[in-house]
């Protein structure tokens, strides 16, 4: 008589090689992306949150600032007000530097070009030149994060690794609660989940990701 195979299931938190004491390695995570999550997935951020950006009363210049209408809120982004302040004015141009709501410099952004850190926009040159000084405050708040498939290819943030997830969820239909390894441990490489097709790059990419978390792929 033939013999039914019999197919054993992922188990959570099978893939970890080990993690921190107290289970320090592991958060309480939103998980969505509208598919089944396995234990070992890799996974990384959606961000979610509003942002409102103000021109500072009294600025010279008259272009445009411009909240990206997808994804003005990226998964590193902290909740308060970042300062956009021009530093180096230019005929049809200008430099602005970027600063987060801790007042730490976080990049500068060329008149015509786009800003992705954190918040993501653009300023559009105006009839009248922006002067060194000119400023836009951009608040952000209701941030929240939850946990999507990793998709190297994407540039809302989804491309980079920020976990694995522990056990098994089902967000077909609906987001759900669950449990994600996002620091200090140690994982079997052969047990990860990776988005199909992905590249050598990619992979590499991923797991230097992965490893300044703490999370080291053995």
């Amino acid at each position: 008589m033939a013999q039914t195979p019999l197919l054993e299931n992922r188990h959570d938190g099978g893939f970890i090689v080990s993690e921190a004491r107290g289970h320090r390695s592991r958060d309480p995570m939103t998980f969505s992306g509208a598919v089944k999550h396995l234990p070992g997935e890799v996974v990384a951020k959606k961000a979610g949150g509003t942002a409102a950006a103000a021109a500072k009363a009294g600025n010279t210049g008259n272009g445009a600032f411009t909240l990206d209408a997808t994804t003005p809120v990226l998964p590193n982004a902290q909740a308060g007000i970042y300062v956009v302040r021009c530093t180096a004015a230019a005929a049809n141009s200008g430099t602005f530097r970027v600063f987060d709501p801790t007042g730490d410099v976080i990049g500068d952004v060329v008149v015509g070009q786009t800003f992705s850190d954190g918040i993501k926009f653009a300023i559009a040159d105006g009839a009248t030149d922006f002067v060194v000084g000119d400023e836009f405050d951009v608040t952000v708040s209701l941030l929240s994060a939850s946990l999507v498939p990793l998709n190297p290819t994407a540039t809302d943030g989804t491309q980079i690794a920020a976990g694995i997830g522990f056990g098994t969820y089902d967000a077909t239909l609906a987001d759900v609660p669950g449990l994600a390894v996002v620091r200090d441990a140690e994982v079997n490489g052969g047990e990860l989940i990776w988005p199909a097709g992905i590249t050598t790059a990619q992979l590499n990419a991923a797991k230097g990701q992965l490893a300044a978390l703490g999370i080291i792929t053995r």
